[in-house]
């Protein structure tokens, strides 16, 4: 809404600019908050120049930016602006590239550098003095002064009470030395300290590639790289090690900063003299290395310098290099070409000017290890040498697994990443009687006994776990997460297909296969509970994907489904000699209710068509012997016990004599369950009795989902249509808040009295209610009348005078459509004049007059009427049980 707005401001504005009328202040700032992005958008649709929005505010910073920065902090200020073009929101989510930058560029940065003029407090002992250079002198003693002296044109320094003294050629300490003596001969009783004050100053000149070729003033410790920090920093193609030092013509000295950047060594960085010219020539030959190395970047090499010279450079390869095979990629004048190296010739391979150095990463993978996933104290990688068998990699269940696990269903993942994986199925209670030997890339997985977080969370609470206990199982999950989602990574189906070149006819059959997981159940139904990081849903998710998509016509996928009496039913992987024992336990073991004297396995048989076989067995027998073996795409289903039923309960709450919960046998009635309750008090109002049922609760609640998002869609469409704005945004957003705040109660209508009499009757479920309130006397009147309240009940009075007795209709009322909400939930319309028919019967004590909207007077909106009638008919509802 807020950039629909400000879509609209820019218009106006660009409105008023083609009229010449100057916007206003506020408009200019409310546009400039857009982002960047979307400013320079806007003005390409509209054909405005932004410059004319932000004109004076550019000129006054590009003012300030030539009268207070040179060039090099213009680089930067470039940069940043750059940086600055997109709002934070946008840099969140913009990909950010790491760019391969020039090495040693950055060392006289005016920001960040220390090339700056040497300081008088380093002057060296050998220092030697000239014109121009400052003294400090200080005597104290018998006669006590302090006095700056200068080296005069003629190089001699002149001090009070002393005679004139030649300095020209000798050193800082033979001056010292030298005033020391004289003072303490002229001077008796009177001691000397001398320190330089201010250096000579030397001009020298900077050309070539540096920011700011010219002449500059330096003091006469200055170096080499003084002039350069002094004259602004080098360009892009300066050359770095051929820095020229030329006096009086000749060449004197080459300083090579890789030398100084990358060895220390301070040699060639000597102190300048007056009318020196220091010169610094383009780049001529530069090589580009990335990957694996310590330093990626690019590097000025020499003429006689090879690959190894270059990778030293760089600081050296990562010990995570490939170090068997170096590549580089040459320029020519047809094409670029991938020349590749061996160790043995990186010492003796000459580079060309252009080249790219790449050395690549080594493998990620292990040679020999195996991996622990799951609910076990310590989870991660270990040495096949230490962990050759299962019993060896997990030890004592007792100390080696977390609180949750299940003994008696775990996996083991054998197969690499580009080789068919397999199941091994293993109990931890058998270990010790049928141990596994393991095998370098197994991945050994232990699962939780809990599908879901919330009963896992309450069986830990109840174990009363110490501090660090709890500590242990969060950090162990946490662990987990990582290992599945490499794990995922590893089985990824998009890119194995990629990578392997699979056929057509391999991505048909996975789909296929896919098609037969979601029809017997391989898609489960979660609703909406957080799953235990351990739980088989969980982990078996990305192994199923794996073995689907690994399977062909020659190679049946190797997954089957369990359903049923069992704990977790779905769909599991197998693995050889596969039995009905497995199955249960990979399916979390057999429920109270499991029928052990028959099971029934569903298999498919695949020749020239696929054929559907069934067989059923004696479920005991088959656990105690094994016979039967399963295999791919097998139904393993465990039949409940013949008139098996769970505690079935029921309420009944008010004007009975004993209320409360009621144990219920299947088929039982509601008279049945009344009788056993002693009937109802005499201030029961049987004519308003509630019943509510679960079941139908959850599909009233889903209703109203469903209304809420279709009316939200119709709003939606409405509003883009040509004059379809007609409801207020408020009063829809209210609507749509107010349905979905409402919670279903799950009444179903009952004729009490025909129950009663025998004439209905009413099979009870588990979980049903019935309230019976109190007998009431009021007529209530609630919907679109001036005073909604409740009124005493008088027989003579008719509808037309309950609502005249609460204000009459509103505005919008829909006197045409009109209803009465009985005491027990059902619904009567009034024929035809319904103020002047039958008024005698319909009304009631305990009834409810509802005045519905008129939604045409508002809009089109067809589910208008029907929203504001639910929410007045659970509203009733709500009335009848919170009265009790």
């Amino acid at each position: 809404m807020a950039i629909r707005h400000l879509f609209m401001l820019f218009t106006l504005f660009c409105v008023s600019t083609a009229f010449a009328i100057t916007p206003s202040k506020e408009q200019i700032e409310q546009f400039k908050k857009l982002p960047k992005s979307q400013q320079v958008l806007l003005a390409k649709q509209y054909g405005i120049d932004l410059g004319s929005i932000s004109s004076s505010d550019n000129n006054t910073q590009a003012t300030k930016q030539q009268g207070e920065l040179g060039s090099s902090i213009n680089k930067n200020q470039k940069t940043q602006s750059e940086e600055n073009y997109f709002s934070d929101e946008e840099k969140r989510f913009k990909p950010k590239v790491d760019k391969v930058q020039p090495f040693g560029y950055d060392i006289f940065s005016q920001q960040t550098s220390s090339f700056n003029q040497a300081e008088v407090s380093l002057v060296p002992d050998d220092y030697l003095l000239g014109i121009g250079d400052k003294l400090k002198i200080t005597l104290f003693g018998q006669q006590s002064s302090e006095q700056i002296v200068e080296v005069d044109s003629s190089g001699r320094i002149a001090i009070p009470e002393l005679q004139p003294i030649d300095v020209i050629g000798l050193t800082f300490a033979d001056l010292v030395g030298l005033l020391k003596e004289k003072v303490s001969r002229e001077l008796i009783g009177t001691s000397i300290y001398v320190s330089i004050a201010e250096l000579k100053s030397i001009n020298v000149l900077v050309l070539g590639e540096v920011s700011t070729p010219g002449s500059y003033s330096l003091n006469s410790l200055s170096t080499i790289t003084h002039s350069l920090y002094k004259s602004g920093g080098l360009t892009d193609i300066a050359s770095l090690r051929n820095i020229q030092l030329r006096r009086k013509g000749k060449l004197i000295q080459t300083l090579d900063l890789y030398e100084l950047l990358l060895q220390g060594n301070t040699v060639g960085n000597i102190e300048l003299k007056s009318g020196d010219t220091v010169f610094v020539p383009s780049i001529t030959n530069r090589v580009k290395v990335v990957g694996a190395v310590r330093r990626p970047a690019y590097f000025e090499f020499k003429e006689n310098e090879t690959v190894s010279d270059v990778l030293d450079m760089a600081g050296g390869v990562k010990a995570s290099a490939y170090k068997d095979e170096v590549k580089i990629v040459r320029y020519s004048n047809e094409a670029r070409k991938l020349i590749s190296i061996s160790p043995t010739e990186l010492a003796n391979f000459r580079l060309h000017d252009g080249d790219e150095i790449s050395v690549q990463e080594s493998s990620n993978e292990f040679r020999n290890e195996v991996t622990l996933i799951g609910a076990v104290v310590r989870p991660g990688k270990y040495s096949l040498s230490k962990a050759p068998d299962l019993l060896s990699l997990i030890g004592n269940p007792r100390t080696s697994l977390l609180p949750q696990a299940d003994k008696h269903y775990g996996l083991i993942l054998r197969g690499g990443a580009f080789s068919d994986i397999s199941i091994i199925q293993f109990s931890l209670t058998e270990l010790l009687e049928s141990n596994i030997p393991l095998k370098a890339g197994d991945e050994v997985f232990v699962f939780s006994r809990y599908e879901y977080k919330d009963e896992e969370d309450k069986m830990l609470a109840s174990l009363d776990l110490t501090e660090k206990e709890l500590e242990l199982q969060n950090r162990s999950k946490l662990w987990h997460l990582y290992e599945q989602q490499l794990f995922e990574a590893f089985v990824n189906v998009d890119a194995l297909g990629q990578l392997n070149g699979e056929e057509e006819s391999k991505a048909f059959i996975a789909e296929e296969n896919m098609k037969w997981l979601s029809q017997i159940g391989g898609v489960r139904e979660l609703n909406d509970k957080v799953l235990s990081p351990f739980s088989r849903a969980n982990l078996l998710q990305a192994i199923l994907k794996k073995l689907n998509y690994q399977a062909s016509p020659s190679k049946p996928v190797k997954i089957i489904t369990v359903k049923g009496k069992v704990r977790y039913p779905g769909n599991y992987p197998i693995g050889d000699n596969f039995t009905v024992a497995d199955a249960v336990n990979a399916a979390g073991g057999l429920v109270e209710s499991a029928y052990m004297a028959q099971a029934e396995l569903t298999s498919y048989k695949r020749g020239a068509e696929l054929d559907v076989e069934h067989a059923s067995f004696n479920l005991q027998t088959e656990l105690n012997a094994p016979t039967i073996y399963l295999s791919s795409k097998d139904t393993l289903n465990i039949l409940a016990t013949p008139k098996w039923s769970e505690e079935n309960q029921v309420s009944l709450r008010g004007e009975v004599k004993f209320p409360g919960l009621y144990t219920i046998a299947r088929g039982e009635s509601l008279i049945s369950v009344i009788e056993r309750a002693g009937g109802f008090t005499e201030f029961a109002a049987i004519n308003g009795a509630v019943f509510t049922r679960d079941e139908i609760k959850k599909q009233e609640q889903l209703q109203i989902k469903k209304l809420t998002e279709s009316l939200q869609r119709e709003i939606a469409t409405k509003s883009l249509r040509p004059g379809g704005n007609d409801v207020a945004y408020s009063e829809v957003k209210q609507l749509l808040a107010d349905l979905s705040k409402v919670e279903a109660k799950g009444r179903l209508v009952i004729d009490l009295p025909k129950i009663l009499n025998g004439e209905q009757n009413l099979i009870l479920q588990d979980g049903d209610a019935l309230i019976i309130p109190p007998q009431r006397d009021s007529i209530s009147v609630i919907g679109e009348v001036n005073y909604p309240s409740s009124h005493l009940y008088e027989g003579t009075l008719d509808l037309s005078q309950y609502v005249s007795k609460s204000g009459g209709f509103k505005e919008f009322a829909d006197e045409d459509r009109l209803y009465i909400i009985k005491a027990n939930g059902s619904v009567v319309i009034p024929k035809s004049s319904w103020f002047a028919v039958e008024r005698n019967n319909l009304l009631e004590p305990g009834d409810t007059i509802v005045v519905p909207l008129d939604s045409t007077s508002l809009d089109t909106l067809t589910l208008w009427s029907t929203s504001t009638q639910i929410i007045y008919q659970i509203g009733v509802a709500m009335a009848a049980i919170s009265s009790i």
